[in-house]
């Protein structure tokens, strides 16, 4: 089975412990370093995704900083950090982070299971944020989070289900990414 999006993707992993370089959050000016540092680098790409934690904290403000989209991601066990996202990204990200463009353009169900509990808490996050929610809401499955440790690779019957949850969730992306391109 071909890949045929594996050589339209480059991938940058970092490779420093980044939350180690916390201290550096009080430099002056030091949201805007990610900004910077991606100037022209990724100039022949389409889309540069950042991915980071739900949290506010100097990191995401550096990938908020450089951003022109914001998708964040409601864990199943971690709507408040989502809401803290889109809250500081429509209120406080134009004038803290001097990005009035930034707009949140989506929200990633996680880490869903096929409890009561957590289709009631799917549902509130379909509430909260109306339209923003993505479908197809991302399972919590073992089998990719062991994928690497296995050698399991994506064209693994095994993994059908969760490469065809994935493939619906770029197709989300890529429909915000034009709406928000003709908005």
């Amino acid at each position: 089975m071909g890949r045929p999006y594996a050589e339209r993707i480059a991938l940058a992993p970092a490779t420093l412990d980044l939350e180690s370089r916390m201290s550096e959050a009080g430099v002056s000016g030091a949201w805007r370093r990610l900004d910077m540092a991606l100037d022209g680098v990724d100039t022949h790409f389409d889309y540069t995704l950042i991915d980071c934690q739900p949290s506010v904290f100097h990191l995401t403000q550096m990938a908020l900083a450089a951003a022109h989209d914001v998708v964040t991601e409601a864990d199943i066990y971690s709507v408040e950090a989502a809401k803290r996202i889109y809250e500081f990204a429509t209120q406080r990200a134009p004038w803290d982070l001097a990005n009035p463009t930034l707009a949140v353009r989506g929200v990633v169900v996680n880490a869903l299971t096929t409890t009561a509990l957590q289709a009631e808490q799917r549902d509130s996050i379909r509430q909260i944020f109306g339209d923003l929610v993505w479908e197809p809401a991302i399972k919590s499955r073992t089998t990719l989070a062991e994928a690497n440790t296995d050698m399991l690779p994506l064209t693994d019957i095994r993994t059908t289900e969760p490469r065809a949850m994935y493939e619906l969730l770029g197709q989300s992306f890529l429909k915000a990414v034009l709406v928000s391109a003709y908005a």
